[in-house]
């Protein structure tokens, strides 16, 4: 039995990874995260501070001996020096804890498109591209990065980044489009309003189901040899943010107007156009996404329903 720690296992990305993880034979899953176990969480639970209580938490973790360590922690919304800690420092200090260990370990980094910043419109975007991020978020996401692949250069550890695009999927918070606009669609139901009102729409994106990115990670752990130390997770198919929203609306049945109102994400006027080039992710992983926009927004639909 080979053991696969999953820190960040509470958050929107980390929980559906649990889940892939646990459908994987041969496979002990241990969650670690900030608070208590979270509801239906069966397995061993760690509640750890990456950044605190060093001693403790080097001793526990190594002595787990995991095979595969997956890192989806981090934030992304916060002041500058939060994101830094949440996403970047946490990262330095699983690194710190697990290279050179004295059994293989496989580390996944979970990884964002914010990386890569503004490019042309229409073209993918291959991980040979040099990254130029806009924000506080997107500049802590890739000093983890590089932090990763400097690790892996060096051989201390065996691992990779899975540069992720835009993930959606079920219960997203609510700074999140898809988050805002399920809550949106559920007040206008409750009160019978025909109008809702969301950002600007017209930023073009890469939609990839968090199931399929939960699915990457699982072949980034299994794959023998890695070739690459960034590897994209998308869809490779452009969708607007107003199809999303139209289609979350469609699910939910609403047939009022959808007015774009206030400034939106300053990220999306910066970057008007991003979808991944995932060839590199076929030809190394083996895996290509296999949900497409009406899959995730049945998904979404549904739970938000109260199904599953």
């Amino acid at each position: 039995m080979t053991v696969a720690l999953v820190c960040g296992a509470s958050g929107f990305i980390g929980r559906w990874v649990c889940e892939a993880v646990r459908r994987q034979s041969g496979t002990e899953l241990i969650g670690l995260g900030l608070g208590s176990k979270p509801a239906g969480f069966e397995e061993r639970w760690l509640d750890l501070d990456l950044l605190h209580d060093d001693r403790r938490v080097t001793h526990e973790l190594r002595e787990l001996g995991p095979a595969t360590v997956v890192n989806s922690t981090g934030a992304t919304h916060g002041s500058a020096l939060e994101l830094i800690r949440s996403n970047a420092l946490a990262t330095a200090r699983l690194l710190e804890i697990f290279e050179h260990p004295e059994a293989p370990v496989r580390f996944v980094q979970i990884g964002s498109a914010s990386e890569y910043g503004p490019g042309p419109a229409g073209t993918p975007v291959a991980e040979t591209t040099a990254p130029h991020p806009i924000g506080a978020y997107g500049i802590a996401k890739l000093a983890a990065t590089q932090l990763v692949a400097a690790a892996v250069s060096a051989g201390a550890v065996d691992g990779v980044v899975l540069r992720v695009f835009n993930a959606v999927g079920p219960s997203m918070p609510p700074n999140t489009l898809v988050g805002a606009t399920v809550d949106s669609l559920r007040t206008a139901q409750s009160l019978g309003a025909q109008t809702i009102s969301v950002g600007p729409l017209g930023a073009v994106r890469d939609f990839v189901d968090v199931r399929d990115v939960a699915a990457a990670v699982v072949a980034a752990m299994a794959v023998p040899e890695l070739n690459s130390p960034i590897i994209n997770v998308g869809s490779g198919t452009a969708h607007s943010a107003r199809d999303l929203v139209e289609a979350l609306a469609v699910g939910f049945g609403f047939t009022g107007r959808i007015e774009e109102r206030g400034s939106g994400s300053p990220r999306s006027a910066d970057v008007p156009w991003q979808v991944a080039d995932v060839s590199l992710a076929a030809r190394i992983l083996g895996w290509r996404a296999g949900h497409d926009l009406g899959s995730s927004v049945e998904l979404i639909v549904r739970e938000a329903a109260g199904g599953r």
